[in-house]
């Protein structure tokens, strides 16, 4: 590694420091702590999203209004992107300015990756890169302290969850990064595996601004213990009254054979999302978020379905088919007591792998499947996302001109070719895996720790759209379903129609008003207040600015269909 090399990993925070912290842009220094890549989507443009602290929103807004009004100053000079001439997409950069890519980057592992496939990707493209690793528990806030400070790298990654936040919706409607839709056509591998319908839930305004890592449609699904089905002698549950029977079997005839009243059908926890209640409502019909009544935009919880949907989870917490605590615990509390045996259930995802090396431990006998659909009044229905991980932005701040902005989209269009994808996706041959005789990659497990340190961080990173040139060999009959489960899904998911709708009111309010009805559908569930008691929740809701949001809702649903 070449000096310049050095110096630069050294002030970025790359695995050559390891144990001594990571250094941000804004001068902060981070270091690595535990955190999970897990749903790293949650709620982000539904409004019901994860809420930003007022202190933090307060003053991020103010600090950002003023890099705002710099950013526009200096980059006064830079003609409106949409009005950019085709050019073709320059392999060959022709300034320095154009090969330094600077990025800040989501970092779900303990440490930084070492830097051999970053070195890789730099002879490859001929560009030279500055990787800031950021893990995923402070990456928000260092996300923030970044505009603050107006220090931004080219490439910035922000997660679904921040998407809709006041500080990101601004800073795009105040001109702080580059529209680049104009641009994509330049590119072809960008062009060729782009999907229309997630560029579109990941638009601002009518606009592309990033570049989206994609996550499947829908992983959403049930984990059930076939061996308790078994004992019963019940077969796997296809409608929401069968599923109701397989519960209540769950929780009162001894499943697991010890003799002891000691089971619930279902463990859930808190998270009206990815827990148990979205699913259960897709079942009953109910629309993704917002649905469509006579071609207005409605909110999900005004619908009957909802409703129907809370009464189906009170009747279970009623007669204690799931347990007690479920509206307290966590993600973590839930996924242990099912391995420990504590019910025979989780109404979540389809991602068992894991699940399933836990519960062997502690119960070597035991048996986990999986399913996808359960039938309700209108069919087999499953909610989904947007398929958006995050945004790709590209700040003006740090990219001046057009000449570096197509620089930065060529190396993302480089990382779609078959032998970059492979590096990402697999890591080196010979190394990290090899290849069967019908042409897969076979990944083995004497490489994991090798794989981890060296490889992941980069594949989740730099994966942008997901497409595989090779495909994944030697992968067991669960791994095999779970992939065949998820592209079913894509059947039956239900479509959020307001995705990538972002007017002033859900912007600035939307997590509030969230919070009230969140609230109330837990109150229900529980038994502290009644339908009515929900109605008056719902009419402080729409006096509280839900109304208002309705009718920007409609009229952004409406221009969007006329763009």
């Amino acid at each position: 590694m070449n000096s310049v090399h050095q110096a630069k990993r050294e002030i970025a925070g790359g695995r050559g420091n390891k144990g001594r912290g990571l250094l941000g842009w804004g001068g902060l220094r981070f270091y690595s702590v535990k955190s999970k890549p897990d749903e790293r989507w949650r709620a982000g443009r539904a409004g019901r999203a994860v809420t930003e602290p007022a202190s933090v929103s307060r003053r991020g807004a103010t600090l950002l209004s003023l890099v705002v009004a710099a950013a526009l100053v200096s980059a006064g000079c830079v003609s409106e992107s949409s009005k950019a001439p085709a050019q073709e997409p320059k392999t060959n950069q022709s300034s320095d300015a154009a090969k330094d890519i600077s990025m800040m980057l989501i970092l779900y592992s303990e440490q930084p990756p070492s830097d051999l496939i970053e070195r890789t990707l730099e002879e490859k493209t001929g560009t030279q890169l500055t990787l800031n690793w950021v893990p995923d528990n402070v990456y928000s806030d260092k996300q923030m302290s970044s505009f603050a400070a107006g220090r931004l790298p080219k490439v910035i990654q922000v997660k679904s969850v921040d998407l809709g936040k006041p500080t990101i919706v601004n800073a795009v409607r105040s001109g702080l990064f580059w529209e680049i839709g104009p641009y994509l056509k330049e590119f072809p591998h960008i062009s060729k595996f782009m999907n229309r319908t997630i560029m579109d839930n990941g638009a601002y305004f009518g606009k592309y601004y990033g570049l989206y890592w994609e996550l499947p449609m829908s992983r959403q699904g049930i984990q059930y213990r076939k061996d308790w089905l078994l004992n019963l002698g019940l077969q796997e549950p296809k409608t929401i009254e069968d599923l109701y029977r397989v519960l209540k079997a769950f929780t009162y005839e001894d499943p697991d054979r010890n003799g002891k009243h000691d089971t619930y059908g279902l463990v859930d926890r808190n998270d009206l999302v990815y827990g148990a209640f979205k699913n259960i409502a897709s079942y009953f019909g109910t629309p993704n978020n917002w649905g469509l009544q006579d071609g207005a935009l409605v909110p999900d919880f005004m619908t009957p379905e909802y409703r129907e949907a809370m009464k189906f989870m009170k009747r279970l917490y009623n007669e204690k088919l799931i347990n007690p605590d479920f509206s307290v615990i966590s993600k973590i509390q839930q996924e242990e007591r099912f391995a420990a045996g504590e019910a025979g259930m989780m109404i979540s995802n389809l991602l068992a792998s894991s699940t399933i090396e836990r519960i062997k431990k502690l119960h070597p006998n035991a048996e986990v499947d999986i399913l996808n659909r359960i039938s309700g009044p209108t069919g087999d229905h499953i909610w989904g996302g947007t398929g958006l991980g995050g945004l790709y932005l590209f700040p003006k701040t740090s990219i001046k001109t057009e000449e570096e902005l197509r620089s930065v989209l060529w190396f993302f269009d480089q990382l779609l070719t078959e032998d970059m994808n492979n590096l990402i996706t697999y890591g080196i041959e010979g190394r990290h895996y090899v290849r069967t005789p019908d042409g897969a990659a076979k990944v083995t497990p004497d490489t994991r720790e090798l794989r981890e340190q060296e490889t992941e961080d980069y594949n989740t990173a730099f994966r942008t759209f997901d497409i595989r040139y090779l495909k994944q060999g030697s992968i067991n009959e669960m791994q095999q379903k779970i992939i065949r489960l998820i592209a079913d899904n894509q059947m039956i998911v239900v479509h959020d129609p307001a995705a990538g709708l972002n007017p002033p009111t859900r912007a600035e309010k939307g997590a509030e008003l969230g919070a009230i009805i969140t609230e109330a559908t837990y109150h229900f569930i529980l038994g502290t207040i009644d339908e009515e008691g929900f109605t008056r929740q719902v009419e402080k809701w729409r006096a509280s600015g839900g109304d208002q949001m309705i009718a920007e809702m409609n009229e952004a649903y409406q221009e969007a269909k006329r763009n």
